[in-house]
């Protein structure tokens, strides 16, 4: 199955950018007023499902020429997994330094951003690939139609 691997780079750039936003105001209004995090709470797990799917579309965008729905689904899923692994990786940073200001001990610390780390990359592994290749999927069939 042929895939553009330019394409996939492109969308899940941009979708790891999307997510390193997301991680930092999160993580930020969360530290800086605890009562905002509620609603950046819902910020995130917006995000959480929106953009993967945008990742999926934004490599149909990005790939020249016409592609099956399989190929388009393929290739979506795959930035949305890259695009959330790139934001569990910043996200348990994030957390790291966030709990090392808050005067935790460095192994707390560690322990927290290290099960931050793996919840997000298997979360971005499972529900990153089968959102982004819904986003591409769904890209691919609006391209059929015109």
């Amino acid at each position: 199955m042929n895939m553009n691997m330019q394409s996939v780079l492109k969308a899940a750039a941009i979708g790891a950018i999307v997510n390193g936003i997301l991680a930092v105001l999160g993580n930020g209004l969360t530290y800086a007023l605890p009562a905002v995090g509620i609603i950046s709470s819902i910020f995130l797990c917006c995000g959480g499902f929106l953009i993967p799917v945008a990742t999926g579309a934004l490599y149909g965008f990005f790939t020249p020429g016409r592609e099956t729905l399989q190929q388009a689904a393929l290739g979506g899923g795959i930035s949305g997994v890259v695009a959330g692994i790139a934001y569990g990786i910043l996200n348990s940073i994030m957390v790291l330094v966030l709990a090392l200001v808050n005067g935790l001990e460095i192994a707390d610390a560690i322990a927290g951003s290290t099960g931050t780390l793996i919840g997000s990359c298997c979360g971005a592994v499972i529900f990153g690939f089968i959102l982004g290749a819904v986003g591409g999927a769904i890209w691919s069939a609006m391209q059929k139609d015109k």
